[in-house]
């Protein structure tokens, strides 16, 4: 294995993380987006890599990229998302002893931040990679990807694989996460007052009840396969024979042909009155990430990796998805939940544990420097 510089300080790495952290960046705020992306580039300047920023449209922040020279292998792509959930104001930063709490702190400022130190810390050295690196920063994962999933896809398609830096609870790594799809269901019947012509009504929300009992026939815990009804929406007033009714279905899936059943019959819900119209809008989001015989050699030496360091590294599964599903859609082995350590992410809990920040920063910089052939 090449020689690096040492473990980092967990300390510093807060330091530097937080100045990313400072800039609350919900998805959508493009004004505070983009000047944490002028940071970034003004951290990655002096490296001497390519910097390529991608202009943001549909309301979306820009995306950027960072390419570092290696090699003559294929090289590695590494994805960070910088968009964040909770409303600005809501998760103080604050320390209570080995964690640190901050918005968007550990999903997943802590993990791009730990990768973007990993590879300053190789230029620093002097060391080669086996191939290059590709940095991705895209801004709008927390909505799944809309103007980035291309971006994403392409560049995954030119590299031996991909180092995904979602946070974890502990010292893991993910080589699985579910599908995900999402749909809304409008139902449109026909308004009548509700004492004098009910029998001229034709009632949305009777015709939505008989829908979601459909959907939750859908489920299939043992197959993991889940439909829920997060929202329901529809009538106007209690004396009206409700014309229109809606209601938005989240689709969990372990496996992509499961996810296209459950679409294929979405697509097939039909009325038990004619008069009434269902249509159902939405798509699959996320394929699955697949655990694929790639994916667990990536993990086998991550273990490896992580043995020589300090705790060992557990592998483990995740129902959510993230951009590494994307990059595993494209055929590129993927390597997930190599981020900060913490926990309650997208809540004022949200926080990372800060002596862990140094471990993991080492765990990708050593994998920077072995994979990508």
């Amino acid at each position: 294995m090449p020689q690096d510089n040492g473990i980092a300080d967990s300390e510093s790495l807060l330091a530097g993380l937080l100045r990313w952290v400072e800039f609350e960046t919900p998805t959508g705020r493009v004004d505070v987006i983009g000047k944490l992306l002028d940071h970034i580039v003004s951290e990655a300047s002096p490296l001497g890599c390519g910097i390529e920023r991608i202009a943001g449209r549909d309301g979306m922040g820009d995306h950027l990229i960072l390419r570092f020279a290696g090699g003559p292998a294929r090289g590695i792509l590494c994805t960070n998302h910088l968009d964040t959930v909770c409303t600005p104001g809501s998760v103080p930063m604050r320390r209570d002893g080995d964690r640190f709490h901050g918005p968007g702190i550990a999903d997943m400022k802590g993990g791009a931040y730990l990768a973007f130190s990993a590879i300053r810390n190789i230029v620093r050295s002097g060391q080669m990679m086996p191939g290059p690196l590709t940095l991705v920063f895209n801004t709008d994962e927390e909505i799944g990807s809309p103007t980035s999933r291309a971006v994403i896809q392409d560049e995954a398609r030119k590299v031996a694989c991909a180092l995904i830096p979602e946070p974890a609870r502990g010292d893991e790594a993910i080589t699985f996460r579910k599908g995900r799809a999402k749909y809304r269901i409008d139902i449109t019947g026909r308004e009548a007052h509700a004492g004098s012509a009910f029998a001229d009504g034709r009632s949305a929300i009777s015709e939505m009840a008989r829908t979601i009992v459909a959907l939750d026939e859908m489920t299939d815990i043992s197959a993991g396969t889940t439909v829920n009804v997060g929202y329901v929406s529809g009538g106007t007033e209690p004396n009206v024979v409700a014309g229109k009714a809606h209601c938005l279905v989240d689709v969990r899936f372990s496996e992509n042909d499961a996810g296209h059943a459950v679409e294929q019959n979405l697509r097939r819900l039909a009325p038990r009155d004619p008069q009434v119209r269902i249509d159902v809008a939405g798509e699959i989001e996320k394929p699955c990430l697949d655990r694929s015989a790639d994916t667990l050699d990536l993990f086998r030496h991550a273990e490896q990796i992580a043995r020589e360091i300090g705790p060992t590294l557990v592998e483990t599964s995740s129902g959510g998805g993230s951009d590494g599903n994307f990059t595993s859609a494209a055929g590129t082995p993927t390597l997930d939940g190599l981020g900060a350590i913490g926990n309650f992410w997208h809540s004022p809990n949200e926080h990372i544990i800060v002596s862990a920040l140094a471990r993991r920063e080492l765990l990708l910089r050593r994998l920077f420097l072995t994979l990508g052939g």
